[in-house]
């Protein structure tokens, strides 16, 4: 087993999926009693090497790789317990998935699916989605983020409007132009107070804003937000939101900022947050990352259009008596879930959470009706269920959001679980046959 050509080729079986049981046994055997790592992640990259039309691999991807190959399901009572402090990190997030099912990013080469019936169906790859998005001003007209050159977009307010290099959408006042610190003070109103200007990202689109406060907001797939060209003179910074967004808030005692969304308004001084509030979801989901943040749910749709009067300190309830129909207090690291006019708090999973504001796809246990769902949104597809597919299945991996549709579904393919068509710009659920 010391033989480096020995080892390369076992996990060349390995990555082809034709290693036998007694070949990985081998393999584990040597893991197991191997002095240090060197050797297998050098065999790992001749292997991947001499694979043609293959994206350079990480070492991120190396480390899955390693912690997929010692645990593979199709030889569970095949044990192994050395894990190499070098990919301490990573195993630590995908072992607290506990599935006994993962897909992961890269390891399983295309090059070995060739003429499979899996990849004559995807053979329409689609592109993941990326920075697109339009401006909708006061005015009603409509600008494409994507199409629209750097520079400036327009002047609303006494605010100029611009997109950067890095494809941000900036708003500055005069105040910030000429140096001085962004508004916050509660001068008088003008005529154009009541401006609104509208974000709206499309199926397979994203974009990152950062508002006349100093706010920056990252925007998901398919969601919107509502905000005022400026919020000078307003008691409160007041947006909208439909989708899913994150927030790093700008700090201003003076002007607590509320996020209205599907019957919920969530107020803050300043603080780093994420709401996940779908339409075509059953919840809406409030993540705390860092500060403290009110959650309040709304009775009724009016509701969401009256002004917030409440400020954060004067909230009647404690942390005690939080969980309740009408609102809580979030402690960093904690989610309230708002379903059936109740908010309930849990624990955070602030991978699964923040993935897809950090690029990836993390699946802990979830059911593929909600994955499905999140690959839709990314990649603007259509999915169906064939009659007898599975919904109800959970699976559990990372995997980039960088990656084309076909990659995402190979991986899930791998599981045995699922098999999936596209044609177009449909993907059909198929049952997998026993």
């Amino acid at each position: 087993m010391e033989n480096q050509e020995y080892i390369r080729s076992l996990i060349k079986q390995f990555t082809d999926g034709n290693i036998s049981k007694d070949a990985y046994a081998e393999l584990v055997q040597y893991l197991n009693t191997a002095k240090d790592n060197d050797n297998i992640y050098e065999a790992m990259d001749q292997v991947w090497d001499k694979m043609d039309n293959l994206e350079e691999y990480s070492k991120s991807d190396a480390d899955l790789f390693y912690q997929k190959l010692i645990s593979d399901q199709r030889f569970s009572e095949v044990k192994t317990y050395k894990l190499w402090p070098r990919i301490a990190a990573a195993a630590a997030i995908l072992l607290a998935v506990g599935l006994g099912v993962f897909f992961y990013t890269s390891y399983y080469a295309p090059r070995h699916l060739e003429g499979s019936a899996a990849t004559r169906d995807l053979a329409n790859d689609i592109k993941p989605g990326g920075n697109k998005a339009y401006l909708v001003l006061s005015n009603g007209k409509r600008v494409s983020l994507t199409d629209a050159a750097n520079g400036e977009l327009a002047k609303e307010a006494g605010v100029e409007i611009t997109k950067t290099a890095d494809g941000q959408v900036v708003y500055k006042s005069a105040s910030d132009i000429s140096g001085r610190h962004p508004e916050f003070s509660s001068g008088s109103r003008t005529s154009y107070s009541n401006a609104l200007n509208t974000i709206e990202t499309p199926r397979g689109g994203q974009y990152q804003i950062r508002l006349p406060d100093g706010s920056k907001v990252w925007l998901n797939a398919a969601s919107k937000l509502i905000y005022p060209v400026s919020f000078n003179g307003r008691g409160q910074r007041v947006v909208e939101l439909s989708g899913e967004a994150y927030f790093e808030i700008f700090k201003n005692k003076l002007q607590p900022f509320v996020v209205k969304s599907k019957n919920q308004e969530v107020t803050v001084l300043g603080t780093h947050f994420n709401i996940n509030s779908y339409t075509d979801e059953g919840s809406v989901k409030t993540t705390l990352l860092e500060g403290s943040v009110a959650v309040r749910h709304l009775e009724g749709s009016a509701a969401i259009l009256n002004q917030v009067q409440h400020r954060l300190g004067d909230l009647s309830y404690r942390r005690d008596d939080a969980r309740g129909q009408d609102g809580v207090v979030l402690k960093p690291n904690e989610q309230a879930i708002l379903a059936g006019g109740k908010i309930n708090v849990v624990l955070a999973d602030l991978d699964e959470t923040m993935a897809w504001q950090k690029g990836d796809f993390v699946f802990k246990n979830e059911p593929l009706e909600s994955i499905m769902k999140k690959i839709s949104r990314w990649y603007d597809v259509e999915v169906v269920y064939a009659e007898g597919a599975p919904k109800n299945i959970t699976l559990g991996g990372l995997i980039s959001r960088n990656k084309n549709l076909s990659a995402v579904l190979k991986m899930m393919e791998m599981t045995k679980k699922v098999k999936f068509k596209v044609e177009g710009k449909k993907v059909t659920v198929l049952p997998v046959k026993k």
